[in-house]
């Protein structure tokens, strides 16, 4: 077998192969010659077929199998001795496969960069102080009242914070349209699950009041029909019911899951529990910085092909937040095209080879505590935790996901040790808010 390769530029290899015709009319006959040991040809016995008998009747599709098994085992050896790692698929293009000539093929594939890990001695990193403040647990407390509050009716006009129980009705150009009408629907003003324009005009209305309105849908409407449409809504008011939150008392508390200690065992549950989102927060906002100068420091030119399937897996983790009916392949290249994802894929692509070379260069071995770690902390929201590590346990995809995240996690700690940590005093507020708008560190 002759071997070689060119190299267009950049990270493409063509390997072309050639495979001596002798290898491959051998495998056909060998191929032939069991296939007659069982053949059923009318007028001899099974496995007295002549050859030449059996080539007339199977020699095609003998030879099609023989030369997808030489593509796959020949790619293969190809490789070893030319001693390059492909990154994803190659492209096979056939030159010759002629019956008594050699099989010649093209094999056209991006290979992994050479990596030399630049690091990030100097490096500064702003590593956020924050304390749980009597106030932080304060607010918290009424957003959790609020979550629980109910509703009341009163005879006044509508104000913001009130839900408003209304019939509705719009038409378009004079037309109605898919779900212009409703009967005994809630809205809570100010709540935004409603359009804004209709929240704000039930403002100073009471019950048995009638209006009408124009709203304009958004641009970015999800519904196609509806973007950037005005209707006019007739609307009747039905019910206004102002908001009451739930008096902190044994019954609140109780569904809560705090049995005993009254309103001071609920503070210093939610004291905890911020301070664990906060170090959860504190320790992201650093992660990121330090993936951040790490993808900064080290320019990589990465396989376009790798690209891609991140995009794809990119794409698929976004439609998993659409509806089931709206998750349609060719919509969804619609809605979110490869470039939407591209920069992104990209990052992700750069850190995954750099967190790699960075764990064979150290010799970075997988830390078991920090997964069961991690696993303590997925299950943590749930309410049999033990049932929901062990499923994790059980299922080698989810576990192997656990695992890369912890030896991230173990990367960081290594690059931690050569930056410069630099405290900074923010709020919780502030600290949560930063958590919210950052992108997920890979």
């Amino acid at each position: 077998m002759e071997v070689s390769v060119e190299n267009p530029g950049g990270l493409e290899r063509r390997m072309r192969v050639q495979v001596p015709s002798q290898r491959v009319e051998d495998a056909v006959a060998e191929k032939i010659k069991r296939v007659g040991r069982h053949a059923k040809v009318p007028g001899f016995r099974p496995g007295k077929v002549p050859m030449k008998v059996l080539y007339q009747r199977y020699g095609q599709q003998a030879r099609q199998e023989v030369l997808s098994e030489l593509l796959q085992s020949t790619y293969t050896q190809a490789l070893g001795e030319v001693e390059l790692n492909p990154a994803g698929q190659p492209q096979i293009e056939l030159e010759q496969q002629e019956p008594g000539a050699d099989l010649e093929y093209v094999a056209t594939f991006e290979v992994y960069p050479e990596i030399q890990v630049n690091g990030l001695s100097g490096h500064v990193v702003d590593e956020p102080e924050v304390s749980v403040e009597d106030a932080d647990v304060d607010k918290t407390i009424e957003r959790i009242r609020k979550q629980h509050q109910t509703f009341e009716p009163v005879e006044r006009p509508a104000q913001d914070g009130d839900r408003v129980t209304i019939d509705f009705e719009g038409l378009i150009d004079g037309k109605p349209f898919d779900g212009n009408s409703g009967e005994d629907v809630p809205v809570e003003i100010g709540s935004g699950r409603f359009l804004d324009e209709m929240e704000e005009a039930l403002k100073g209305h009471q019950a048995e009041e009638s209006f009408s309105v124009h709203v304009n849908f958004p641009a970015d409407y999800p519904s196609d029909e509806l973007k950037g449409q005005q209707a006019e809504f007739q609307v009747s008011v039905n019910k206004v019911e102002a908001p009451k939150l739930p008096a902190i008392d044994e019954e609140f508390l109780q569904t809560l899951g705090v049995e005993e200690g009254g309103e001071e065992a609920l503070r210093q549950k939610v004291r905890e529990s911020l301070e664990g989102e906060r170090d959860k927060a504190v320790r992201n906002q650093v992660k990121q910085q330090v993936l951040d100068a790490l993808y900064k420091a080290n320019p990589l030119e990465v396989p376009q092909s790798l690209v891609e399937q991140e995009i794809e897996r990119m794409r698929g983790e976004a439609a998993q937040r659409l509806p089931q009916g709206q998750r349609d392949p060719q919509r969804l290249r619609e809605l979110m095209p490869d470039n939407l994802f591209e920069e992104a894929a990209k990052r992700r692509v750069t850190l995954g080879l750099l967190i790699a070379e960075i764990i064979k260069e150290r010799d970075i071995k997988l830390d078991s505590t920090r997964v069961d770690e991690m696993l303590d902390e997925l299950a943590s929201g749930y309410s049999e935790p033990e049932q929901v590590i062990q499923y994790y346990r059980s299922n080698p995809q989810l576990l192997q996901g656990v695992e890369a995240m912890a030896m991230e996690e173990q990367v960081v700690d290594a690059l931690l040790e050569d930056v410069e940590r630099k405290p900074v005093r923010e709020s919780l507020d502030e600290l949560m808010k930063s958590a919210g708008e950052a992108e997920p560190t890979q």
